[in-house]
């Protein structure tokens, strides 16, 4: 299993200190034990928690959250498309991938890398004397709760993408041969791991950092995996439960429309809000642990707004899905100049200002601005990348809520405090007469608060199963991908796309897998 080699944990704390001449030298190593006599202090175990958390960006500015994480979260959705010549991502996008997909590939190299480097550093933390080198055995438990936290995210994503994949807790000091091939575990004895793992972080984690280290796991941060987790479950009380400790807590709370409201929580001058639970800190900033930038910026804005790539293009049904008075339509394009001096507006059907003037040019898609992208040819984005956010925990609990009491004014209220915060009208609880009509107003309601943050993908999957109790988690997801396609035929009632397939790569690097594990995951 090639992601399984590893290299020296001397190697990854080395590369936890210096991402960007490591950055490409990990994934061929072999492992080897790392010499225990030299890495025995406090600072050696806060340098391997630095090369965990660096593995969310991992495999340069695109890799996992950095980018190719949401292509395969977003593409295969009903907000996000692309164009039709970004290669891999249109076979994403348009539901023709395999298992030779790139992007696929690398999000699974990516994750069972971070799930590698978590191991050898709870491995490194547990040897170390924190007591006997003048810390404290509360740090010593912090710095393991922030790793396993990690292994928790990676192993939520794991599962969200293919269902049952290897579960590894080991060091290479620990693996033996038959470690080098693993075998498929079950998701539900997946998640068991995962949530020994989050209520250790809950447990251990401090509920806030200093300002210049935001970006570390928090106990809120914890709280908040296991809420999507038990909402993934359908555990709804313990969902519920879970989000009300959140919101009771007093850490977090909503960007008010007097600090500039939802536009202005996505500044890339925005490093610190406390509306963000969970980010990748994406920074030159000490305490970034050596993740310097993103591609979203660029990625997110088409070549004649500001020279971006253009490769998150949104469907221009889902700008007019907003009120005009709805503020969280300034985060996407409607009208805008173009650098040759063109206006580019959307037509009036979908919200833009239409026209036909000589100068006028009428756009095909919206693009997102959740991610500035500011300068000509600026590459590198420094804005954090949100991974669990406050509005998600409204809107979690208000889901939860319904779906064991159907309709109830908790969840009205929830919603209304997203709504008003961004001028939004808002809702009655008389405006819905059963949990299904509340459950599908609070599932575009979500569309319209999150998208392009990797959470639309999972939506749907989970609107499905509840609209269906279990039956068909597919759909809600055929309902609204199949009649965007650019060939509705493509869209195969024999293919499961709730579980993309396992790569190629894996299956010819593992012997404890055959090609035979992705029937009724790709086309035949």
């Amino acid at each position: 299993m090639k992601h399984y080699k590893k290299p020296t944990l001397y190697a990854l704390l080395l590369c936890s200190l210096m991402p960007v001449a490591c950055e490409n030298g990990l994934q061929e190593e072999s492992y080897s034990v790392f010499d225990e006599t030299t890495l025995t202090k406090p600072e050696n175990g806060l340098q391997g928690v630095r090369g965990v958390y660096s593995a969310l960006r991992d495999n340069g500015g695109n890799g996992y959250y950095a980018g190719y994480l949401h292509q395969l979260t977003e593409y295969p959705s009903d907000i996000v498309t692309t164009k039709p010549d970004s290669r891999q991502g249109i076979q994403l996008d348009q539901l023709t991938y395999d298992a030779s997909n790139s992007i696929i590939n690398d999000v699974w190299t990516s994750i069972f890398r971070l799930i590698s480097r978590a191991n050898e550093s709870e491995y490194l933390i547990g040897k170390i004397d924190y007591v006997g080198n003048g810390e404290s055995d509360e740090v010593k438990m912090q710095h393991l709760a922030e790793v396993r936290f990690l292994r928790a995210l990676a192993y939520y994503d794991a599962t969200s993408l293919w269902g049952d994949v290897p579960l590894n807790l080991k060091s290479s000091a620990e693996f033996v041969e038959a470690d080098e091939n693993p075998p498929l575990v079950a998701q539900s004895t997946i998640e068991e791991q995962i949530i020994i793992d989050l209520e250790f972080a809950e447990q251990y984690l401090p509920s806030s950092y200093p300002v210049e280290q935001n970006g570390r796991a928090t106990q809120g941060a914890a709280q908040g995996l296991l809420a999507r987790l038990y909402m993934r479950q359908g555990e709804w009380q313990k969902a519920a439960d879970k989000c009300a400790t959140i919101i009771t807590g007093g850490i977090y709370d909503l960007r008010a429309s007097s600090e500039g409201g939802v536009v202005a929580l996505f500044d890339n001058m925005n490093r610190s809000d406390n509306e963000f639970i969970f980010v990748m800190k994406s920074s030159s900033e000490p305490g970034s642990y050596g993740i310097l930038s993103n591609s979203f910026g660029i990625q997110s804005v088409p070549w004649d707004y500001n020279r971006g790539w253009g490769n998150f293009p949104i469907h221009r049904e889902f700008y007019a899905e907003f009120s005009p008075q709805d503020q969280r339509r300034q985060l996407l394009l409607g009208t805008y100049k173009a650098l040759y001096g063109q206006i580019v507006t959307l037509p009036k059907e979908f919200g833009g200002e239409g026209g036909s003037l000589p100068d006028t040019i009428q756009a095909q898609y919206t693009y997102g601005l959740k991610y500035p992208h500011t300068n000509n040819y600026n590459y590198a984005g420094y804005n954090n990348v949100s991974i669990i956010r406050y509005s998600d925990i409204l809107l979690m609990r208000a889901e939860a809520l319904n779906e064991l009491n159907g309709p109830n004014n908790e969840s009205i209220s929830l919603i209304n405090e997203i709504r008003e915060r961004s001028n939004a009208s808002s809702v009655d609880v008389s405006n819905f007469s059963s949990t299904e009509a509340l459950r599908d107003f609070i599932f575009e309601e979500r569309g319209l608060e999150l998208f392009m943050e990797g959470r639309r993908r999972d939506d749907l999957i989970r609107w499905g199963r509840s609209a269906t109790n279990g039956a068909d988690p597919l759909l809600k997801f055929k309902e609204r991908v199949r009649p965007l396609l650019r060939d509705q035929n493509t869209y195969s009632d024999a293919v499961n796309y709730a579980l993309f397939p396992y790569p190629i790569q894996e299956i010819q690097a593992n012997t404890s897998l055959n090609v035979g594990i992705n029937q009724g995951r790709v086309r035949q």
